[in-house]
């Protein structure tokens, strides 16, 4: 969600007694720090998460944990978007319309991610895992699901992101390391580094934080689309798990698409909406008698 361009702000390189301007480095301890912190929520958050689930629940399998992460990379890594590919990056009047008007894509992108995602948890639910009647295979889904995303997503590419900083601040800066590239490539590599080191450092500590509000989100939706696959009456759980999800996304797009300004407001928007979810998904879980298996 983290990936707004903002504008470009004073930026230094720290040394022993004082600071130094250089031009495209940004106060690099600051934001090599709290890379690191966020890095380090989003891999270990859902670790931890997943033992303390496992003792507490002794008759709890792993094996919906890594089905979780299983379905994640095929329907949200894969499949949506090879749908993105085609929806927006083609030459057809409808990647034109969509890419054209602001509130399409916001619309377009926040039912992608809720469609793709919550109809991987009902595949997995109501075939794959079809056997496993028990709602703690729910929030073990949900752990795998969510964790995945975190570590691969957010914890991986913090990493790498820590790595390049380090170069580029080793380098003297980001004209020294885009001249080792193509000439071809440079503007766009000048560019891309400029957005990375332009970034407040705060921001990537709110991106790890931000982890543990959406493995939980994800918990709380694998918790309402295993009980429309697994219980009767309950069907009209999985529309409201693809439109709840599509809603917390309609957020995160007008952000990034510069119609929510703030990234504080939208961050506790999606907080609003994570609490009020998780709420409606425990009082469903918690008032069920389904057993372990």
């Amino acid at each position: 969600m983290l990936n707004k361009v903002w504008k470009r702000a004073a930026v230094y390189r720290l040394q022993p007694g004082k600071k130094e301007r250089i031009d495209g480095m940004g106060d690099s301890r600051v934001m090599l720090m709290n890379m690191g912190i966020a890095a380090a929520i989003s891999i270990f958050f859902p670790i931890v998460l997943l033992i303390v689930w496992k003792k507490r629940n002794k008759g709890v399998r792993l094996a919906p944990f890594f089905m979780g992460a299983a379905i994640f990379i095929v329907f949200a890594l894969l499949l949506e978007q090879i749908c993105h590919q085609l929806v927006l990056r083609s030459e057809s009047p409808l990647s034109a319309f969509i890419n054209g008007h602001t509130w399409a894509l916001v619309l377009y992108g926040a039912l992608a991610a809720g469609v793709f995602e919550e109809t991987g948890r009902l595949v997995a639910f109501r075939i794959i895992m079809k056997k496993s009647k028990g709602k703690e295979n729910a929030v073990t889904y949900g752990i795998g699901h969510g964790g995945v995303e975190s570590i691969f997503v957010v914890g991986v590419s913090m990493i790498s992101s820590m790595m390049l900083v380090s170069v580029v601040h080793a380098m003297g800066g980001v004209e020294n390391y885009a001249a080792l590239v193509p000439a071809e490539s440079q503007e766009i590599i000048k560019g891309s580094l400029n957005t990375l080191l332009a970034s407040p450092p705060y921001v990537f500590l709110l991106a790890g934080v931000e982890r543990i509000s959406t493995v939980i989100f994800h918990i709380a939706l694998s918790v309402l689309v295993f009980f429309a696959a697994n219980r009767p009456g309950k069907w009209h759980l999985f529309p409201l798990a693809v439109l709840i999800h599509a809603f917390l996304d309609v957020f995160a797009v007008m952000y990034q698409r510069g119609v929510i300004k703030s990234l504080i407001f939208m961050e506790l928007l999606i907080a609003a909406i994570t609490a009020a979810t998780v709420y409606f998904a425990y009082r469903i879980y918690t008032r069920d008698e389904g057993l372990i298996g």
